[in-house]
């Protein structure tokens, strides 16, 4: 979905909105369930797979495409960075500033609690920094800020990445396997509170559903909703 014309003259014209524009939507997106999820070359992304950007509404540069998959097992995500250049920042010691793709999941939302809980995690998914080279994609918790209870520890192993590297950005792919994600159980609750955002030197926090302004890293109400889809 696209905003019409006079949405996006606004949001050009005002830096900070007094009301986040994606909030005027429901934003429920799609996650469709794929049989295999790992190896990312047999793992079933496709067209339906990816997600709507939504770049032109939170008014940030268009610079990140996102594709999500499920099943019991867990869930796989594939990001890819454009026009962020060669250089990166990634630093698994500081993962809320490292340069790579940053998810916030919450598998029971409320859509009501301003403060993140034990069902909330943030992933830093950095597509270089880890291995005894310093080469290799590498997954990392993060802190929420204002966190009323923390998740248990990530466990070791639970996250698998690839990643590619290119004169002009990044691709990762990652297997976030269910003991990752504290309280998933799709049968139960077929949803998650979902967001994402790109972390770059250059550009900053690039979010994908709202204002860069707006507290989208620690206030679960300004997440998006994540329909796990048959």
């Amino acid at each position: 979905m696209r905003p019409n014309k006079t949405l996006t003259i606004f949001l050009s014209n005002h830096m900070c909105p007094l009301v986040n524009p994606a909030a005027l939507f429901t934003l429920r997106l799609r996650c469709r369930r794929r049989e295999k999820l790992w190896p990312p070359a047999t793992g079933g992304f496709d067209e339906t797979c990816r997600l709507p950007s939504f770049a032109d509404v939170a008014s940030v540069p268009d610079v990140l495409d996102l594709w999500m998959a499920w099943n019991p097992a867990g869930l796989a995500v594939r990001g890819v960075a454009r026009s962020v250049g060669a250089t990166r920042w990634c630093h698994p010691t500081r993962p809320e500033d490292s340069d790579g793709l940053h998810l916030w999941i919450a598998t029971r939302p409320t859509g009501e609690s301003h403060r993140a809980g034990r069902y909330c995690r943030r992933l830093a998914l950095l597509p270089t920094g880890g291995g005894r080279l310093a080469d290799k994609p590498v997954a990392v918790p993060a802190t929420i800020p204002r966190t009323s209870e923390v998740p248990a520890e990530l466990p070791e192993g639970s996250i698998t990445m690839e990643s590619k590297l290119s004169a002009d950005g990044w691709q990762i792919d990652a297997m976030i396997a269910a003991a990752a994600l504290p309280g998933w159980d799709p049968a139960e609750i077929p949803r998650l509170g979902f967001f994402a955002a790109l972390v770059d030197r250059r550009l900053g926090k690039v979010p994908c559903f709202a204002p860069p302004e707006f507290p989208w890293d620690g206030d679960p109400t300004t997440w998006a909703e994540l329909e796990l889809v048959e």
